[in-house]
């Protein structure tokens, strides 16, 4: 029996039909271009973490690809519960000069919430053997040399001075400085000597040679940065990158004034107010240049981008 041809060419319409509505149904947007949160956007661009190894006994030494030295003396390591360490220790690094490198870390040069700092170089490190974080033993310290000239050369007017980072519900919430740790200003670098890990040492400790008087020339001032955005939808952060300073802050926002107000601004610097948001998966931002001035106030609005876009525009402030 024969199929009307009424039939087959009613056939042939649903089939494109239904083709169609399958490649229009494609979605538009890579899976690398794709976030669930400015933060997952951090996280999957953010600075590498990189591994080394070193022996128990012996110590070691090893140099980071940005130029970070790192030595690390004989007998270094205990348990938690106080056991000296041989054998192989793994050593988890990151090290962060650049502001773009910064601001993608979360990582803002600023004491806890509050005024910023010129930082020398920042760093992470967490030692590890047979699963479980270890300690520095009693008198031992890890010296990290950190190359100055990543950070715009040696800030001969000051010593730098050693900072750690200080976590609260892992949310990180500024510097702190600590008088067991001490920073060399040398000819060409800021070597860090560390003599203690942070609290808890499973989470790792971040360190940070820091100048906390350089922005004490400057008067400070309210900056209220306004989104035009709904920061509910786009989850936005704000930052303020300082031109041709080793120092980025993190702004938050307010939410009873619906607004991203710092009260430690420097007037009469020049720096980048980078805003960052997701919606819909999508990457926005925004980019305004301005010059801090007595009680400013300026607005924002975020365009979607893509991160190769993003990230050159970011990187064009180091």
């Amino acid at each position: 029996m024969k199929t009307p041809i009424g039939i087959i060419f009613a056939l042939i319409v649903i089939a494109f039909a239904a083709c169609k509505k399958d490649k229009d149904s494609t979605d538009p947007i890579p899976a690398n271009e794709k976030f669930s949160s400015v933060y997952d956007f951090f996280s999957k661009n953010g600075p590498a973490l990189q591994t080394y190894t070193v022996d128990g006994s012996a110590g070691g030494n090893f140099t980071t690809p940005q130029g970070t030295k790192v030595t690390i003396p004989a007998n270094a390591f205990v348990t938690q519960s106080n056991t000296p360490v041989t054998g192989t220790v793994t050593i988890q690094f990151k090290d962060i000069y650049k502001k773009s490198d910064m601001l993608l870390a979360d990582m803002p040069t600023m004491i806890q919430f509050g005024e910023p700092l010129k930082s020398g170089g920042e760093f992470f490190i967490k030692a590890i053997a047979n699963n479980s974080a270890l300690v520095l033993a009693n008198g031992k310290k890890i010296s990290v040399e950190q190359p100055a000239a990543l950070t715009g050369g040696v800030d001969t007017a000051n010593v730098m001075l050693p900072f750690v980072q200080q976590d609260t519900l892992a949310i990180n919430i500024g510097w702190v400085p600590v008088t067991y740790d001490s920073v060399l200003n040398t000819a060409t670098s800021y070597v860090y000597s560390m003599y203690q890990f942070s609290n808890p040492v499973d989470s790792g400790t971040w360190g940070n040679s820091d100048n906390p008087t350089f922005f004490s020339m400057y008067p400070q001032t309210n900056l209220t940065i306004h989104p035009n955005d709904s920061n509910i939808q786009f989850g936005t952060e704000v930052f303020l990158v300082f031109n041709d300073i080793s120092s980025m802050v993190h702004v938050y926002y307010y939410s009873p004034s619906f607004s991203f107000p710092y009260n430690y601004s420097p007037i009469g610097l020049q720096c980048t107010v980078v805003a960052v948001g997701v919606k819909d998966s999508t990457l926005y931002s925004s980019f305004t240049p301005i010059t801090i001035s007595a009680n400013q106030s300026l607005n924002f609005s975020l365009s979607p981008t893509t991160v190769d876009d993003f990230i050159s525009q970011l990187k064009g402030l180091d």
